[in-house]
């Protein structure tokens, strides 16, 4: 990997980008997930909580990706 490119686990471009992202994921799948409480086939929750995990991952991303950028401005 080079010093210009992003790693393969990224989602993001931006932190920003990434926690406005994964804020909007995470609470579609919260949504999903509620709403799917109670029907007899729980397909709604399981893509629900993934949907929540999608959106984990963009939080994860941005935080990294967070901690770089001000980890490379304490260095200059």
């Amino acid at each position: 990997m080079g010093r210009g490119e992003n790693p393969w686990w990224q989602t993001s471009k931006t932190p920003k980008s990434g926690f406005i992202l994964g804020g909007i994921w995470v609470f579609l799948g919260s949504a999903r997930a509620v709403a799917a409480i109670g029907e007899p086939i729980g397909w709604s929750l399981i893509i629900g909580l993934l949907t929540a995990l999608l959106g984990a991952a963009y939080w994860v991303s941005a935080l990294l990706l967070r901690r770089r950028q001000r980890s490379q401005a304490d260095e200059e």
